[in-house]
């Protein structure tokens, strides 16, 4: 090793004796012992030992140098660096970052590449290089993390939501694939390493207490929704850590959150129908602007709004405890976590069919219609979502070998009960009976009622309930998983003939249950209504608190079917061994390698007959696939710095299991909140025969390392070649005389991806006064192809689902040490992109473009008590849904107002 240093700081220096086998760091370290070196080994061939000051100073590279961002990121870039792929990587500090609410998704979409796929205002999954979160590959410490998505379905996309970011170290993006990686990866290997209490020399504490004002009102405290606040939430987070034994070989690391926070949202649906009137106020006929007569005006057809009241809460915490003995090569962890995340959420719904038989006091901007048909919806959901796992680690080591042992067992629990009310009326259009109401359009298009001129006549105009129903949804999945791997001469400065090999069985096993009680519709609904206070949107609403279950009348055939058919259960087992063999010369490697992905699976669905109902009966499937997934990775670090990375490598992307086993299941109320104003119900059908993705992935970059290893420069190129992609499409039928969503997974003939991506990292940069910047900047460009089988014709796409064409994330922080404050902005923008297909291209449907500011601040006001403050969605953006092939129709936008976070911390 060439280790560099100052002379006239090593003339007193005298080394510590050294007894037994260790790696060349901690000898290093070791013969040091207790003095005031550093060790700086962002270059793994040069390191540096650099002297700290003895007396304690606040001065900018004292206080940086100390910190444990500069620590953190120094340890990202050593892992950007060493290994022979792609890979990016980011540390969680608790004094520093943006972190009032972070979570792993909010915390990994700062890096290159990344979407974060969002529920409401902040991210619940990422998409890496425009890939599907569905294809990523999600772990703890090695270890396979159980899952389960949206509404409680059983998807292979983690739900980085419910994780913490302060339970995690050091988080790692693996974008390229060799044979010692899951192969059930196209967009990325994500891990997630455990914290340590070997981060620090002894006792670690930290505690975060803050307050939270969320801007957007909604109708909470109001409109007889009880139990909610307004505007105010609260939160905690506290990390505890110590090292013990004789010769501190043991060590325990504790992490709890607590957080109640309010999230209300103001939603508007657009669908494409408006009303086109002559000069004296007539329809025209037909009723279209090319029509001759046209006053050039639009007036609203559909009128369409909601109002969320949404309380959210977290509680939970993980403990690992360690066994470092020293000299002995040996070292093991257990550690165990259990989070609880909840969610009650109200929602009020309303929507007009307005008449084209007259309009008066028309503007380009307003004017006043009568209404013809109007729809009141109410819904309640109760979600509770567990998520739990026990890990354990052995390991040994020598100057040569690595010998690792992990298993663990981790699980997640999902449940909802949501009562769904919906009633609608036809007032009647003569001089006592008509309705009036007052319409204002923005510049989007976008229509909202003002004002209903006479409220109560609206109410007495005859309601009767159209869908009355409720469902109590039960999901559950537990992950097994074992694996042993062991490397030989495998270490950043080894040279010659290396390999790895390893082996890994994992178990899956996820049930899918929902309660179904359907009511006979029809009867007066309008007792069970009210005018009320907020009314946003305008109209009446359904007392849900007090809804008259007891005096409806149960459909028993119904319900029981319905039940019957949400039930299934899959089980999958995965068998995968690996051989990867590394060669290395002085600035060159090369690493060939081959894994063998296994995966048997049987699915247990309701057996159903010619009308879709069940029989009763259980059908059972079976299925399977075995694929060899060669990988080779050859990397080259020529003079300067720079370092060439060239991987070529195969990976799966295996079906979900909701997608195989789900029998067809029909609901109305609880489908996705992007339907138009006239879809009210949906049915998704599983699909047995998917066989797996296939990929082949190319990837090339290189990377500039500067500013002492605290800087990078990367560009990087990637092209994918997927077969058998697998694609969700949404038709429309008429079922039970609604008009509803049919969704069902189906194979693409072939897919593919590539991209341009660009980011730079440096830290430290000295600026004026001793003042000093961090900044993390990337790009990404990406292009993709799909062809997929619509209703008797093939469709060619630009783009892939959750793919948007260009991706931004970047922050700067600004350190001022004179006031011993910083100041932190973090941007994000991702273009447009698919959520969903449709037989029809012009149905296809996804999110517009989401911007997003944050920005933060804190003040040391002691030196170990800080003071933050930070507010998410600066900027006010709202989220955007559109459909059509081009996406270029807007049909429903959502505003969540800012989040404005007050934090006292003690680190």
């Amino acid at each position: 090793m060439y280790v560099a240093f100052d002379a006239n700081v090593t003339n007193s220096l005298r080394s510590a004796p050294l007894y037994g086998r260790m790696d060349n760091l901690k000898a290093l370290r070791k013969l040091l012992g207790k003095n005031a070196f550093k060790i700086d080994a962002s270059n793994p061939k040069h390191l540096t030992l650099r002297a700290t000051s003895s007396k304690k100073s606040t001065e900018s590279e004292a206080d940086m140098e100390d910190n444990l961002t500069v620590r953190g990121s120094r340890h990202e870039l050593r892992t950007k660096r060493n290994f022979a792929g792609v890979v990016d990587s980011i540390t969680y500090d608790d004094a520093s970052n943006l972190g009032g609410a972070t979570s792993m998704a909010q915390l990994l979409t700062q890096l290159p590449g990344v979407t974060g796929i969002r529920n409401g205002d902040e991210p619940r999954y990422i998409s890496v290089r425009g890939v599907s979160s569905d294809l990523n590959q999600t772990t703890l410490d090695g270890m396979t993390l159980a899952s389960i998505s949206d509404g409680g379905s059983i998807r292979r996309r983690v739900n980085m939501q419910n994780i913490p970011a302060e339970m995690t170290g050091e988080d790692d993006i693996y974008k390229t694939f060799t044979a010692e990686q899951d192969g059930g990866a196209i967009g990325a290997v994500i891990n997630m390493n455990p914290r340590s209490a070997f981060d620090h020399d002894g006792l670690y504490k930290y505690v975060n207490a803050y307050g939270i004002y969320s801007t957007e009102k909604g109708s909470a405290g109001a409109n007889r929704i009880p139990g909610m606040s307004p505007h105010l939430g609260q939160g905690a987070k506290a990390v505890f850590s110590d090292r013990f034994g004789k010769n501190k070989e043991f060590g325990i690391i504790s992490s709890f959150r607590y957080q109640k926070r309010t999230r209300n949202t103001t939603k508007k649906w657009q669908e494409d129908s408006y009303n086109y009137y002559n000069t004296k106020g007539k329809i025209l006929s037909p009723n279209d602007p090319s029509t001759p007569g046209w006053n050039g005006m639009t007036a609203p057809r559909y009128v369409d709004g909601g109002s969320y009241s949404n309380d959210l809460n977290s509680l939970g915490g993980a403990t690992r405890l360690e066994w470092h003995p020293e000299n002995s090569g040996f070292s093991a962890s257990v550690m165990g976590y259990a989070y609880e995340r909840w969610e009650n959420s109200f929602m009020e719904h309303n929507e007009y069919l307005l008449d084209d038989t007259g309009i008066w006091n028309q503007t380009p901007t307003s004017g006043r219609e009568y209404i013809y048909r109007a729809r009141t919806i109410g819904r309640k959901d109760n979600w509770r979502m567990n998520t739990d796992g026990v890990l354990g680690n052995l390991s040994w080591h020598d100057n040569i070998s690595t010998l690792k042992l992990r298993a663990g067992y981790t699980w997640e629990d999902y449940y909802n009960h949501e009562p769904y009310v919906a009633a609608r009326v036809y007032p009647k259009e003569n001089a006592k009976g008509a309705v009036f109401a007052d319409y204002t359009i923005n510049r989007e298009n976008v229509a909202n009622l003002v004002d209903i001129i006479d409220m109560n006549k609206l109410l007495n105009s005859g309601y009767a309930f159209q869908t009355v129903e409720q469902e109590d949804d039960r999901d559950h999945e537990g992950v097994t998983n074992v694996r042993l791997d062991y490397t030989r001469n495998l270490s950043p400065d080894f040279h010659g003939f290396g390999f790895a090999s390893g082996f890994e069985w994992r178990s899956l096993n996820a049930n899918n249950s929902s309660d179904q009680l359907w009511y006979k519709p029809g009867g007066n609904a309008a007792s069970s209504m009210f005018i009320p206070d907020m009314q946003n949107p305008n109209g009446p609403f359904f007392d849900l608190e007090n809804f008259p279950w007891n005096k409806q009348t149960l459909d028993s055939v119904k319900s029981k079917n319905y039940t019957e058919l949400a039930y299934f259960r899959y089980r999958e087992q995965l068998f995968d061994g690996y051989v990867s063999l590394h060669y290395k010369w002085r600035n060159s490697q090369i690493i060939a390698g081959v894994r063998a992905d296994s995966v048997n699976f049987n699915a247990l669905t309701p057996g159903i007959d010619s009308s879709s109902n069940p029989t009763g009966k259980l059908e059972k499937n079976n299925g399977g696939y075995i694929n060899p997934l060669p990988s080779v990775t050859f990397v080259h670090e020529f003079p300067k710095n720079l370092i060439l990375h060239a991987v070529y490598s195969q990976s799966v992307g295996r079906p979900q299991p909701t997608d195989l086993a789900q029998a067809a299941q029909y609901s109305c109320g609880s489908s996705q909140d992007t339907q138009t104003a006239t879809v009210n119900c949906s049915m998704s059908r599983g699909n047995p025969n998917l066989m797996p993705r296939k990929s082949h992935n190319f990837d090339i970059s290189l990377d500039k390392f500067f500013n002492r290893g605290k800087g990078v420069f990367s560009v990087a190129y990637f092209d994918k070649i997927i077969k058998h992609d697998i694609y969700t499409t949404r038709s429309t039928e008429v079922i039970n005389d609604e008009l509803t969503y049919v969704t069902q997974p189906r194979n693409a003939n072939n897919s593919s991806l590539m991209g341009v991506e660009v980011s730079i990292v440096n830290r430290n940069i000295k600026g004026p006064w001793k003042q000093s910047f961090d900044i993390n900047a990337s790009g990404a460009w990406m292009r993709g192809r799909m062809t997929y089988q619509g209703v008797n014709v093939s469709y060619k796409l630009k783009q892939l689902t959750e793919q948007p064409s260009y991706v931004f994330n970047g922050s700067v922080t600004w350190h001022i040490p004179q006031i011993r404050s910083a100041v932190k902005a973090a941007f994000s923008y991702s273009a447009k992109y698919l959520e969903g297909l449709n037989d029809d291209p012009t149905q296809m449907y996804g999110y517009g473009s989401q911007p997003s500011l944050d920005l933060g601040a804190w003040t040391d006001i002691t030196d170990d008590l800080r003071l933050k403050y930070e507010v998410y969605n600066l900027a006010g953006s709202h989220t955007r849904m559109y459909y059509g092939q081009h996406l270029d129709r807007l049909e429903a936008k959502e505003d969540y107002g800012r989040s404005i976070y007050f934090e006292m911390v003690y680190n």
